[in-house]
């Protein structure tokens, strides 16, 4: 009950009180009804963006800006390949969004330790999960902001083995609210994407955040989603996807992190608070792991 207590304060907080509070909701709930007319469609999208979500760079669109029937449609759309080349490097891992990053380092003592000091175990991130291996890996944390692509991309060629569902609260993840008292990473309701890797295993962690409705897939994965229990979906065969190929979507505001392997990489190639883009390098191979590639 606290904690659906703290998540009913921040929330009223970020909108400025309980009226905004509570158009916020309803459009969370409306965001998948057509918009009429682009006209209005226009006013809407001007509402929410340019001021305190900040503008959209329509630019980087698929399609014009009211092309977009609904919220949910601008929410989840894709932005332009051109826009986002693939890196040449092959030595690295790929970033799988757009974003901020709040934060990264390495997983000490099986521990995700973030820049406000909140301790986050794997085990409690990854429950159902051997992160075993993860352990003097590296980890990132990316912040994508509602005026973000919300979509996930592989970091790199792969097998998607297993997708682990946590079901859990809607706690703010933008970085001012987040406490050591409510641990959002651990609280709110995540996805765990793993991908077997030529650098090892890669864990692609989805955190679901205020007024996100679901977590989908471009293609179709046989995951149950119960509200009371953790959903486990090892793939059988495996899901090839290659490297920058999309894999899920948030619907609303998220997080991601992401976790490689104990003696895999080498550095982060985006420093915290840097934006990064989907499908520029994330993750530097380690030196050992380069020169083994090359023979």
């Amino acid at each position: 009950m606290g904690v659906r207590l703290e998540q009913f304060r921040q929330a009223r907080r970020i909108h400025g009180g309980l009226a905004g509070l509570l158009t916020a909701a309803a459009g969370v709930h409306l965001s998948r009804l057509p918009i009429p007319g682009r006209a209005l469609r226009k006013r809407v999208y001007s509402m929410m963006y340019g001021g305190k979500y900040g503008a959209l760079d329509e630019s980087e669109l698929e399609q014009p800006l009211t092309d977009y029937r609904s919220i949910n449609e601008l929410f989840t759309r894709g932005v332009r390949d051109e826009l986002r080349p693939l890196s040449e490097r092959t030595d690295v891992l790929l970033s799988p969004v757009d974003g901020t990053v709040q934060d990264e380092g390495l997983i000490q003592q099986h521990t995700v330790l973030t820049v406000k000091q909140i301790p986050y175990v794997l085990d409690s991130l990854c429950p159902e999960t051997d992160t075993t291996a993860f352990n003097n890996g590296r980890f990132a944390i990316l912040f994508l902001s509602p005026r973000d692509c919300h979509r996930v991309y592989s970091p790199a060629d792969c097998e998607l083995t297993r997708v682990v569902h946590v079901p859990g609260c809607r706690l703010l993840v933008h970085p001012p609210y987040q406490t050591a008292e409510y641990p959002v990473f651990s609280l709110n309701e995540r996805l765990v994407m793993e991908l077997q890797t030529e650098h090892g295993r890669v864990l692609v962690i989805l955190v679901a955040g205020w007024g996100v409705g679901c977590l989908t897939h471009p293609f179709p994965l046989p995951l149950p989603i119960r509200r009371r229990s953790t959903s486990v979906c090892e793939l059988s065969p495996t899901r090839s996807l290659k490297r920058g190929e999309w894999m899920a979507t948030f619907e609303l505001g998220s997080t991601v992190i992401v976790l490689a392997e104990g003696g895999r990489t080498e550095r982060m190639l985006c420093p915290r608070d840097s934006v990064t883009r989907i499908r520029q390098p994330l993750f530097e191979l380690a030196s050992e792991v380069r020169s083994g590639e090359s023979h």
